[in-house]
């Protein structure tokens, strides 16, 4: 038979969107669904009949417990099953959900990750590269802020929002007859009528400091021509053109690329010996499905990942021993579940969205994509993003 699995351990915001998610799970598929759980852990009850206790050691903490479970899940489920495991913010949108199952390729099959070895490192690794790069946004902001006051435009919600303005400028000006009425009322606006404040879209523009806002009230852009002196000789810095990037005087650079390292796949090749590439696309630990051929690549991977919990090097987190588990048994090429059965939906990336009229897409509408199970990892519950809108939507229309 198969069926779905989750496992949840602790604080309420974890048990609210597992909640969430049973809800959709169990209007869309007629399978069985079981939750593992250590109950005397949890700050509020988990709204399902088909729970699983489990006592989890005492020396861990919460995040520890759910993943003991979790790699070890395996040693408390009935054999002769097949198992789907589900994160508790991965949410079923349609009734294709219960077709994931029949991907499943031995000894077990999980979905690939959204990034390479190489940019999930500093995040399994207490190696400073993350902190490193936030210190470099910071010097950054501070110096904006000497002249706009306090501002972050590198934080990720504001760059979306940054980056979203942007693109309707473009559109506007590349469509100039499409958007001739609109256009004509900016420019009336912004140059001829005596106003202080007007909005263009959902962005306000205040012409006292020449700056554009979000609902929040937070800069979000600012006119760089009207400032590129001022910024020079308050703060010291410049746009360069030319790379796309910002300098200061003694040319040094602000790219704000996401942080890459060598750490874990270097630690793995030390401590248990075996070398992974850099630019492999490692899998996820979101969604995968086994049987009782994969009792033996989950007991390595339960009992690597334990292991590591005392290791002050490594992070709390199982994807960085699943990978060292891969390569370990070879798998390094197996095929994975298709990415509709666990599409990881990220904000900052304005290629992934969706539309009423159009629906999802993760290349800017240049195609439409047909998910089946959206993995909202962050900005959960954020009502200015379209992918928390769609599922919103499938709520109200399937009256979930």
């Amino acid at each position: 038979m198969n069926k779905f699995v989750f496992v949840v351990c602790g604080r309420k915001e974890h048990i609210e969107e597992l909640n969430f998610s049973l809800k959709f799970l169990r209007h869309f598929s007629k399978n069985e669904i079981i939750v593992l759980t250590d109950k005397k852990r949890n700050e509020i009850q988990i709204n399902h009949d088909n729970i699983i206790n489990i006592d989890t050691p005492t020396e861990f903490d919460n995040h520890q417990a759910s993943i003991f479970i979790k790699t070890g899940l395996n040693k408390h489920l009935k054999k002769d099953n097949n198992y789907c495991y589900l994160d508790g913010d991965i949410v079923a949108i349609n009734s294709e959900v219960d077709k994931v199952f029949e991907h499943f390729q031995s000894p077990i099959t999980f979905a690939a990750d959204h990034c390479i070895m190489q940019e999930f490192s500093p995040h399994a690794m207490n190696c400073n590269c993350v902190e490193e790069n936030l210190k470099e946004e910071d010097i950054f902001n501070d110096k904006l802020s000497e002249l706009f006051g306090k501002i972050n435009l590198t934080d990720s919600h504001i760059k979306k929002q940054t980056e979203e303005l942007l693109s309707i400028f473009v559109k506007h000006r590349n469509s100039p007859f499409k958007y001739f009425l609109k256009n004509i009322k900016y420019l009336i606006q912004r140059y001829l009528l005596p106003v202080k404040t007007f909005y263009f879209h959902n962005y306000r523009f205040q012409k006292t400091n020449k700056c554009w806002y979000n609902s929040d009230n937070e800069i979000v852009l600012f006119d760089y021509p009207y400032y590129e002196k001022r910024l020079w000789g308050t703060s010291g810095i410049k746009f360069n053109k030319e790379d796309n990037s910002w300098e200061t005087k003694d040319g040094k650079k602000f790219e704000f690329k996401a942080p890459v390292c060598n750490h874990l796949n270097e630690y793995l090749k030390k401590e248990y010996g075996v070398k992974i590439p850099n630019d492999w696309q490692h899998w996820n630990g979101g969604v995968f499905l086994f049987n009782d051929s994969s009792t033996e690549f989950l007991n390595y991977w339960h009992t690597q990942t334990i292991k590591e919990f005392s290791n002050p090097y490594t992070k709390t987190r199982d994807q960085g021993t699943l990978a060292l588990t891969v390569w370990k048994f070879g798998l390094e090429n197996h095929p994975n579940i298709p990415k509709e059965f666990n599409w990881i939906t990220e904000f900052a990336n304005n290629n992934i969205a969706w539309d009423k009229d159009k629906g999802y897409t993760f290349d800017g509408f240049k195609t439409v994509f047909y998910p089946n199970l959206l993995h909202i990892y962050h900005e959960w519950g954020n009502k200015d993003w379209s992918i928390w809108e769609s599922v919103i939507e499938v709520k109200k229309n399937k009256n979930i």
